[in-house]
């Protein structure tokens, strides 16, 4: 089927229209604007409903960081509009099913379309972009608030697992002693880091995080991990400390913060724009 074909207006009638609808995506943004069926400056047609740019910028401003990532260039921009198309054929398909005489399921829709305008209009009048390239008051909040980037320190272990905690005792000793490796006892297993937890690891964080304890010392009692006794030696301690400001968590983080307190003003002076525009 030719590009010009697809133009126009058009409706799911079956599963195999859904499927032909998206993936013709790329043929139905190859169609002039001027073709009949779809207005100028849209990006598709679905049925009776015309697709706008606007409300694609809108979908786009409401996803976090993967799905800016994910969305990014030219083929994110299709990929992102198929997306889309393909969410106003399941509504129309609802209401093809006669769903959308329920007054919920309408509602939704429209409490739906009513998001995706206001964020729209928001990222028009305050692009996350722009803030994102405002280092310097990123870096004053970074500064600001720290102790949200603070990282706990973190500990593993290499251990054996023993039958009992008696045996678990015997063993720790003839280690201490220099009687036997630890690989001598069994297969020697390294434990992910860990962040202390007493509330949740009462019997094993305790010993673990012990600060007298250092890289290589031997935990000098068993530990519970559930139901299994443990006993090892510290593999690996990782200090607390902070995130740096360029981590790509702190900076979504830190534009995501940013933006919201911006946009308090540009929210409400956009609602007093409304009101005195539908009084």
């Amino acid at each position: 089927m030719s590009a010009p074909a697809l133009c126009g207006k058009w409706r799911p009638s079956s599963q195999a229209a859904l499927e032909l609808a998206v993936t013709s995506l790329v043929m139905l943004m190859a169609c002039e604007a001027t073709i009949e069926g779809v207005p100028e400056g849209a990006v598709a047609r679905v049925g009776e409903v015309v697709i706008e740019t606007a409300q694609v910028e809108a979908s786009q401003a409401q996803l976090d960081a993967f799905g800016q990532a994910r969305f990014r260039g030219p083929d994110g921009q299709r990929a992102l509009i198929d997306a889309i198309i393909n969410e106003e054929l399941l509504v129309q398909e609802a209401r093809d099913a006669g769903l959308g005489a329920d007054p919920r399921v309408e509602w939704a829709v429209l409490e739906e379309l009513a998001e995706l305008q206001r964020a729209a209009m928001l990222e028009r009048r305050l692009p996350r972009a722009e803030v994102a390239a405002d280092t310097a008051a990123l870096r004053a909040r970074y500064e600001r608030e720290r102790e949200r980037f603070a990282t706990p320190e973190r500990r593993s272990m290499r251990v054996v697992r023993v039958q009992t905690w008696e045996q678990g005792e015997r063993e720790l000793a003839r280690l201490g002693a220099g009687e036997v490796r630890l690989d001598e006892i069994g297969g020697v297993v390294q434990t992910p880091l860990m962040k202390r937890d007493d509330d949740e690891f009462p019997a094993y964080h305790r010993v673990l995080f012990d600060a007298g304890l250092g890289v290589g010392d031997l935990v000098p009692s068993p530990v519970l991990s559930g139901q299994v006794v443990l006993i090892g030696e510290v593999d690996e301690i990782v200090p607390a400390g902070t995130l740096a400001f360029e981590d790509p968590e702190v900076q979504e983080q830190l534009v995501t913060a940013e933006r919201e307190a911006r946009l308090v003003a540009i929210e409400a002076e956009l609602h007093a724009e409304l009101a005195q525009r539908f009084k």
